[in-house]
C-alpha cells in the first residue's frame, strides 16, 4: 500500500514538473505571415555540421539541407522556394505561409567533425489558420456597395462571420452561411474613406480582413487627375526638348540675322561661296559697240 502511494506521488510530480516539449514545439500562424520554426542548437566545439529540415509526408520532402564548416566559414546548401535557413540558429523561416504548409516538421543536426558522429532531431508542428477572402462586387450605382467575405479554403469547418465599420461598431450582413457572408450598404450608411472589416470565427480561432472604401465617382476622378498630370508632364518635356533642339541648330549674329549652325547648311554655304569665287575669277569679255 505504501509502495503504491509512493508510485502515485512520483507519477504526479513527474507529470507536473516535466516540461511539455510538444506544447513548446506547436506553432500557429495566420495565412500570409512569416513564421520561424526552431531547431536544437549544437555544442560550440563542433567543427563541421550538417542540418536537414524535412516535412513529414508520404514523400518525406526535404526542405533545406546545409553543410557548415565553422573553421573555414564555408556554408553550402539550398532550400526550396519560400523557405529560408538561418546558419547561426538553424531556424527555418517560411515566407507568405500557406494552408498547405501545415504539418509536422523535423530538424536533424549531425556533427560530422570531430568524430564520432552524433546528431539530434527536433520535431515541430505547424498549424496555419486561414484568412477570409474579401472582395468588392460590382454595384449598379456609386451610392451602394456590395462586399463578399468567404472562407473557400475550409471544407469541414463551420464559420461564423461578423462585420464591423471602423469607429461605428458592428454591421448586419445581408446574407450569411457556413462558408461566406455578404454585406450591402447604401449611403448614408457608408462614406468615402471608411474601413470595413470581416471577421471569421472557427474552431476557437478568429481571423480577419479589411477593405478601404472609395466610391466609383471618386475612383474616376482619381484616374482623370492621373491622366491630366501625366499629359502635362509629357507636354512640358516635349517643349523642353524642342527648345533645346532649336537652340542648338541656329544662332543669331550681332546684326540680328539668323545663321544656321547645322553641318548641312554650313556645307551648302561653303559650296555656294566657292562657286561665286570661281565665277568672279573668270575674265570678263568686253563688248565693243561700233557706232557708225
Amino acid at each position: 500500500m505504501f509502495l503504491k502511494w509512493i508510485t502515485n506521488c512520483l507519477l504526479f510530480f513527474t507529470l507536473t514538473f516535466l516540461p511539455n516539449t510538444d506544447a513548446e514545439n506547436d506553432f500557429r500562424a495566420v495565412e500570409g505571415q512569416i513564421v520561424s520554426l526552431p531547431c536544437h542548437s549544437l555544442s560550440d566545439d563542433s567543427v563541421q555540421v550538417s542540418v536537414e529540415w524535412t516535412k513529414h509526408s508520404a514523400s518525406g520532402t526535404t526542405i533545406c539541407k546545409w553543410y557548415i564548416n565553422n573553421i573555414t566559414g564555408s556554408i553550402t546548401g539550398e532550400c526550396i522556394p519560400r523557405f529560408k535557413f538561418n546558419n547561426k540558429s538553424f531556424t527555418l523561416s517560411i515566407e507568405n505561409v500557406q494552408l498547405s504548409d501545415s504539418g509536422n516538421y523535423s530538424c536533424k543536426t549531425t556533427i560530422l567533425i570531430p568524430p564520432p558522429s552524433q546528431g539530434d532531431t527536433t520535431n515541430v508542428t505547424l498549424q496555419v489558420e486561414a484568412r477570409p477572402r474579401l472582395q468588392k462586387l460590382d454595384s449598379s450605382n456609386g451610392t451602394c456597395i456590395h462586399l463578399l467575405c468567404s472562407m473557400e479554403d475550409l471544407t469541414t469547418e463551420l464559420v461564423n462571420f461578423t462585420w464591423s465599420r471602423e469607429g461605428h461598431g458592428s454591421l448586419h450582413p445581408f446574407t450569411s452561411n457556413a462558408m461566406k457572408s455578404e454585406l450591402r450598404l447604401c449611403k448614408p450608411d457608408w462614406s468615402d474613406g471608411d474601413t470595413i472589416t470581416c471577421y471569421a470565427n472557427y474552431s476557437s480561432t478568429q481571423t480577419q480582413r479589411s477593405i478601404h472604401l472609395t466610391s466609383q465617382k471618386e475612383s474616376v476622378k482619381d484616374v482623370l487627375l492621373l491622366i491630366i498630370s501625366v499629359s502635362s508632364a509629357a507636354g512640358l518635356i516635349l517643349c523642353i526638348i524642342l527648345t533645346v533642339v532649336i537652340c542648338k541648330c541656329r544662332k543669331r549674329d550681332e546684326s540680328g540675322s539668323i545663321v544656321f549652325s547645322n553641318k548641312v547648311y554650313e556645307n551648302f554655304s561653303f559650296a555656294m561661296a566657292r562657286q561665286n569665287t570661281q565665277s568672279n575669277d573668270k575674265p570678263q569679255t568686253e563688248e565693243c559697240i561700233y557706232e557708225n
